[in-house]
């Protein structure tokens, strides 16, 4: 069904297909067999002598280079992953999704919004933006789930596709990789000049036992030296998840900036700069934040897709076939 209806939205692009290719994708998962399997942490060491994230160009994106990377020193950087032309369009529907949203919350929905905000019937939950006056006020900025924009979820599923992402998961977990509602996210964060993140690791949050790899595309440029706001990230191959909330942390999930001191003295803190379309590939125990400079003046636009091998996906993050 899901490759039937793929065939006919590539033909003929309708909201409604789209809404049901991500029921079909949720259910399948649900009701589909994912046996354990065998999977170790052993890489070849391709990247020996290399300090910091390793960077390719997509044409030398393999599973051995990627094991290296995320394995070895923590993540990989992908150099122009996504091409110009599709930044471009994935921008835009970033901000067509977050303004649809918007509208629908305010009761002014309008006509062909459908594609762009329209929340599967299989998808339980939602993240909530809070406003200045402590209410639930969604704003054209922020983030939104990528199953929400039905247009968006399927849009990036061909590209993930086209660009043999499937394959390639499914050789680095050694089984099929799956997608998670709750952490494929559409992001479009604003300029805080001077303000604190969080330092933290994902894994705190999705449970023991799981195997990930996250995708964070840049579709705007970021980082150091940029005018919009980027990611600092941790380098090095410490395979733990950190204690929180201590040593300066500025809440109880974060990593406090004491320790994170600490870990700076064996292993790289990084600021990068992403151009558009620049990828970096890392896991759950990767340590990062959000990187808020002092002379941002430019919204930062940027793709999350965390990927699970499907035997250990978490019930409560929604997995999803890919």
């Amino acid at each position: 069904a899901i490759s039937l209806l793929t065939g006919a939205n590539r033909a003929c692009p309708r909201a409604e297909l789209e809404r049901q290719l991500l029921d079909l994708r949720i259910e399948g998962y649900r009701h589909g067999h994912w046996p354990a399997v065998d999977w170790s942490e052993d890489f070849e060491p391709v990247f020996d002598g290399v300090r910091g994230l390793p960077e390719i160009e997509p044409e030398a994106l393999t599973t051995p280079r990627l094991r290296a990377g995320i394995l070895g020193h923590g993540g990989l950087i992908v150099r122009g992953l996504m091409p110009p032309a599709q930044v471009e369009s994935m921008r835009d529907n970033v901000d067509r999704a977050l303004c649809a949203r918007r509208a629908l919350a305010e009761g002014r929905a309008r006509p062909g919004d459908e594609p762009w905000y329209n929340r599967p019937g299989s998808v339980a939950g939602g993240p909530v933006q809070f406003g200045s006056l402590g209410s639930n006020q969604y704003t054209e900025t922020g983030s939104v789930w990528a199953v929400d924009s039905p247009r968006t979820a399927f849009e990036l599923i061909d590209f993930y596709r086209g660009i043999g992402l499937h394959d390639l998961l499914q050789e680095y977990f050694n089984e099929p990789a799956m997608l998670s509602v709750r952490k494929w996210v559409l992001r479009c964060v604003v300029p805080n000049n001077g303000a604190e993140s969080g330092w933290h690791q994902d894994g705190r949050f999705m449970g023991d036992g799981i195997r990930t790899v996250n995708l964070w595309v840049a579709l705007s440029e970021c980082g150091e030296g940029a005018p919009a706001p980027g990611i600092d990230i941790v380098a090095g191959n410490d395979r733990q998840i950190y204690e929180t909330g201590t040593r300066g942390a500025v809440f109880d999930w974060t990593v406090g900036q004491g320790l994170v001191d600490e870990i700076g003295t064996r292993q790289a803190l990084l600021r990068p700069h992403f151009e558009p379309g620049d990828a970096v590939f890392f896991d759950h125990f990767n340590l990062h934040r959000t990187a808020f400079g002092h002379d941002h003046h430019r919204n930062r636009y940027a793709l999350d897709s965390w990927f699970f091998a499907a035997s250990l996906a978490p019930a409560k993050q929604q997995p999803v076939l890919f």
